[in-house]
């Protein structure tokens, strides 16, 4: 019985010292609110500001600029101009144009204005042009004689005969201009500067009059088609009304231009993608595709060096407009509950204190939360007008875990100004702001 006593006052003990320390713990733990001297005694000072931890963030500058507001778009490169050449008559292949080194043209080959491309066999046109002028100089002189002697007497020669003199005159000259005209039709030249892209005759073969033997395309400048849906053709042809005014009232530079940028699809042997081409949209179909249901816009590019080929795929970002505003990456803007914002970081100085004695002046970064209500996507960067806030600096790496006013650490050098920072950040990996 004793035992069992003995034991029981056991467990009864160590129950009360177990609830008399959680009562201790649940008092050291409470607010303090209370101004009793214990009161006092259980609170602990809040460390200095200088000294509280901070989160890492990498922070990148901006500042408004003027941007280009685009619209992205593919479609194929094709000939500006394509030509089918054949002879206005028929006969046989003489002779082929020839390029450098004396070789006959064929595929491929680059030509000029007014390069001969071939020429038919000439002699039967050649006998048949010196026959009209034989007959013209005939017919003329018969009516020189003629008016000569109705000159010296009206009756020496009759009407009739007269009328008949004159007209065979006529005839024989319109004769003599078919024939030369068939005779320079003998020759083939090329009507632009550009690339032949297919020749169907060989020399000594016969041919019919306007039957194609050389196919000729127009590449100095070429078309890029673009097929765009009818939301986005309204925009374009504001923009394209906007440049017409612009030029008519004299403006130059970018506002007078709509402006294209165009770049080949795929990569180079380094896997760098290739430099960027400055175009311009050259025409806005007036109606859809009666298949597609899309409008046909035709960007105008330059190749005066012949690198580009028709075929080729390529993309196009179309400028509709240009604002003045912030560009920031698109992966330190947030999207959540319906909400856009970002994070920039403001400095503020702060006392700082050393054990119990203040040491000067230190400064210290707290973030800032930054509603965006205007923005425009543009894939990797998000433009934001200048009219609708104002910004210094964006957080572009941590400000998922960020909340306003929370203390922070700028780790980029160029933006912190602190010695024992580390080198800036390259935010191109993140969205660099600029765009392509």
């Amino acid at each position: 019985m004793k035992r069992w006593a003995l034991r029981l006052g056991r467990y009864g003990f160590l129950t009360a010292l177990t609830i008399a320390a959680a009562g201790v713990m649940w008092w050291v733990s409470r607010p303090n609110t209370d101004a009793s001297p214990l009161g006092a005694a259980a609170g602990v000072a809040p460390p200095p500001v200088a000294a509280q931890p901070r989160m890492g963030v990498f922070v990148t500058t901006v500042e408004p600029s003027l941007c280009d507001i685009t619209v992205k778009y593919s479609g194929k490169i094709e000939p500006w101009e394509t030509y089918s050449l054949g002879f206005e008559i028929g006969g046989r292949v003489m002779r082929l144009g020839e390029r450098a080194g004396g070789a006959e043209l064929d595929d491929g080959d680059r030509v000029t204005r007014g390069q001969l491309l071939a020429q038919l066999d000439e002699r039967i046109l050649r006998a048949r042009l010196s026959e009209a002028v034989s007959n013209f100089e005939f017919a003329a002189s018969e009516l020189q004689r003629s008016e000569r002697a109705r000159e010296r007497s009206i009756s020496a020669v009759s009407e009739a005969e007269y009328q008949n003199d004159l007209t065979s005159t006529t005839l024989a000259r319109a004769a003599q201009q078919i024939a030369q005209k068939s005779l320079e039709d003998a020759t083939l030249f090329s009507p632009v500067d550009g690339v032949i892209t297919e020749r169907m005759v060989e020399a000594g073969e016969s041919v019919n009059p306007h039957t194609t033997i050389f196919e000729i395309v127009e590449n100095d400048r070429l078309r890029l088609v673009l097929n765009v849906p009818e939301a986005r053709v309204r925009e374009l042809d504001l923009r394209r009304r906007a440049v017409a005014a612009a030029r008519r009232g004299g403006a130059t530079g970018e506002d007078a231009v709509f402006r294209a940028r165009v770049r080949l699809e795929g990569l180079d042997i380094y896997g760098r993608p290739w430099p960027p081409i400055d175009a311009e949209v050259y025409r806005i179909s007036e109606v859809a595709d009666s298949a597609t249901g899309l409008f046909e816009v035709e960007v105008l590019i330059p190749n005066e060096d012949a690198t580009l080929r028709p075929g080729m795929v390529a993309t196009a970002l179309l400028v509709t407009d240009r604002v003045l505003a912030y560009q920031a990456p698109e992966s330190a803007v947030i999207f959540r509950q319906g909400e856009t914002y970002l994070y920039s970081t403001d400095p503020m100085p702060e006392p700082l204190q050393v054990m119990f004695w203040e040491q000067g002046q230190t400064t210290t970064h707290r973030a800032r939360r930054v509603s965006i209500d205007t923005w425009i996507d543009q894939g990797e960067t998000v433009v934001i007008p200048a009219d609708a806030l104002t910004l210094e600096n964006v957080v572009v790496r941590g400000q998922r875990r960020l909340r306003n006013g929370q203390l922070v650490r700028v780790l980029n050098k160029a933006v912190s100004g602190s010695p024992d920072a580390p080198e800036p950040l390259d935010v191109a990996g993140v969205g660099s702001g600029q765009l392509n």
